[in-house]
């Protein structure tokens, strides 16, 4: 016996085991891939049937119109916060005038009082000479009268300082009311 008749050659049984195998398995990945590409195509049909169904549609569309109401009233509101923010500028502009305009009155009011009180003063110094003016008026009109009592006339220097006397008075007296 030699040893090449009888020798056990386990490449040819190996290579044909591999071969059916590799046969077995390409059948069952072309039998999965066309199972694949069966149920994606049944998915899609009911993806298409479904988009395209008046619920759907109807869904769409009442997004786009809610999309439509938003974006509407996201212009209203973005008006309404510069209007807003106009307004608020004039408010401060408005409130710094009132501030200036209330210090002005302020100011002006300190005034009028200082300028009151100056006045009384000058009322009450111009009376004061109005009542020694009178005080004078009538001491000279005593005088005068005794002197033209006593002398029997009077002369005309005296008469001139009396007339001056009596308009200084009158014209006092019309400046005080």
């Amino acid at each position: 016996m030699s040893p090449s008749l009888y020798s056990y050659s386990p490449l040819p049984m190996v290579s044909c085991l591999r071969e059916s195998n590799l046969r077995d398995s390409r059948l069952w990945l072309v039998f999965l891939l066309c199972l694949l590409v069966v149920g994606l195509l049944v998915s899609l049909i009911i993806f298409a049937v479904k988009a395209n169904s008046k619920g759907c549609k109807d869904g769409l569309r009442a997004q786009q119109e809610c999309q439509n109401q938003t974006d509407h009233l996201q212009h209203q509101l973005t008006v309404a916060q510069e209007v807003l923010q106009r307004t608020k500028a004039q408010y401060t502009v408005c409130n710094q005038t009132v501030e200036n305009l209330r210090d002005s009155l302020e100011m002006e009011k300190t005034q009028s009082q200082k300028q009151l009180k100056e006045l009384q003063g000058e009322i009450k110094r111009l009376n004061q000479k109005l009542q020694e003016a009178s005080e004078e008026a009538e001491r000279l009109r005593k005088e005068f009268r005794r002197t033209t009592v006593n002398s029997g006339s009077f002369s005309c220097s005296s008469s001139s300082s009396l007339l001056f006397i009596a308009v200084v008075v009158l014209g006092l007296n019309a400046l005080l009311t």
